[in-house]
């Protein structure tokens, strides 16, 4: 049981390293020495628990994919007249303010989280435009949504972002910009 415990004060001490880090200087400049001596553990430690930084970025990044594919099957998929807090979405605004690696080049979280979008979006049923034109507008749309407001200044809360996103689902492109 101490073990376990003591495991997981060492990961926990690591992956907030690993933020921190990543956030000031970007992943491809963070090294094994600075997560160590951020997070107070020695290299042996690190090597115990992960093969090298990519290995970290990766167990991160499956974390964080489960996660979202959690709160995928959690919460209902939102509908224009019933968007809310409640819904999937919004839940992965909330997941998603603390991640930084959405922007980092060496990170496929953007890649692996998107087909979990699409699962979520379905089938639309819409004939106007081809189904997968559809699907991908809207799924590189939230993307790029939560990219571009996880980079403003000051990022706002979670709540807000999800209420402009999804007022701006009700509105025309011609709207969005008059």
């Amino acid at each position: 049981m101490e073990a376990d415990a003591q495991r997981l004060q060492t990961e926990i001490k690591l992956q907030r390293a690993f933020i921190k880090l990543v956030g000031e200087q970007g992943f491809e400049r963070v090294t094994v020495r600075q997560l160590t001596t951020e997070a107070q553990i020695n290299r042996g430690t690190f090597y115990l628990h992960y093969l090298d930084k990519f290995d970290l970025l990766t167990r991160y990044e499956n974390d964080l994919v489960n996660q979202v594919h959690l709160i995928f099957q959690q919460y209902p998929k939102p509908t224009a007249t019933q968007a809310g807090a409640k819904d999937a979405f919004s839940q992965l605004f909330r997941y998603l303010l603390a991640v930084i690696l959405l922007e980092s080049p060496a990170s496929q979280l953007t890649k692996r989280i998107k087909p979990l979008i699409l699962e979520v979006i379905g089938q639309p049923k819409t004939t106007l435009i081809p189904a997968d034109y559809a699907r991908e507008l809207v799924a590189q749309g939230v993307l790029d949504f939560i990219r571009f407001w996880l980079t403003q200044t000051p990022v706002q809360s979670p709540q807000q972002a999800y209420t402009i996103f999804t007022r701006s689902r009700e509105l025309s492109p011609a709207q969005l910009l008059n």
